[in-house]
């Protein structure tokens, strides 16, 4: 476990170089400014950093979100979702799978882009993004509309567990590919919304990513997608 979380460390800081040469803007790391709250396992509380302003907009804004950050669990570096370099985006790749153990890689990149918003514990967070534990969205019986989120992102108010939100969620679809998409949703659907939830395949990402969408997918839209 040590010599993993060095490993993961250093190609933080690699990353983090790298981005630093290549996007020369280093305000786009930003430093860590508090705690963040422990996750339920007991492990390490990752370190907190705050947004820039285009990562906290809600949908009444205007204009896109621009990145996206990774962690390894104590450093996050911020990644914008612009950027060309063929070298950087082969080195982010190679980082989020680490691991060739299916439920190992879902944790990691779960934890590495995913609990920087919805948090480690997944409780989600006020001003940030909602819940995905104990979600209706995650505990559904198909994880259609869930695939159809990661890729295409969503926009809008949306209800989850009693509460509206109205928080942007980026779209995944240049960034993940549909083994990446189909690992992590597993996880998200087993460990944070019932364990008896069936594996998420990459063919159902796939097929889900044929159906081609400019637009950020809509509440609304989504519930009428037969829960099947």
């Amino acid at each position: 476990m040590r010599v993993k979380a060095a490993i993961l460390i250093l190609c933080v800081s690699v990353l983090a170089a790298i981005l630093a040469m290549h996007l020369g803007s280093p305000s786009r790391f930003p430093e860590k400014t508090g705690r963040a709250r422990a996750p339920r396992d007991g492990t390490a509380s990752a370190g907190k950093t705050e947004a820039p302003a285009e990562q906290t907009r809600t949908n009444r804004s205007e204009g896109p979100l621009d990145g996206f950050y990774m962690s390894n669990g104590t450093q996050r570096v911020f990644v914008r979702y612009d950027t060309p370099d063929p070298l950087l985006r082969s080195f982010l790749q190679s980082v989020m799978d680490a691991s060739s153990d299916p439920r190992v890689r879902g944790r990691d990149l779960f934890m590495k882009i995913c609990a920087a918003c919805h948090q480690r514990d997944g409780e989600g967070k006020d001003g940030v993004a909602p819940p995905l534990a104990g979600s209706e969205w995650v505990r559904a019986a198909s994880a259609t509309r869930l695939a159809r989120i990661v890729l295409n992102g969503l926009t809008g108010a949306v209800q989850v567990r009693g509460k509206e939100w109205n928080l942007p969620m980026p779209r995944w679809r240049e960034i993940l590919n549909d083994d990446q998409v189909a690992v992590v949703l597993t996880y998200v659907r087993s460990e944070l919304g019932d364990e008896r939830a069936s594996a998420v395949t990459p063919e159902s990402i796939a097929a889900a990513r044929r159906e081609a969408r400019a637009t950020p997918e809509t509440s609304d839209e989504l519930l009428r997608i037969p829960d099947r």
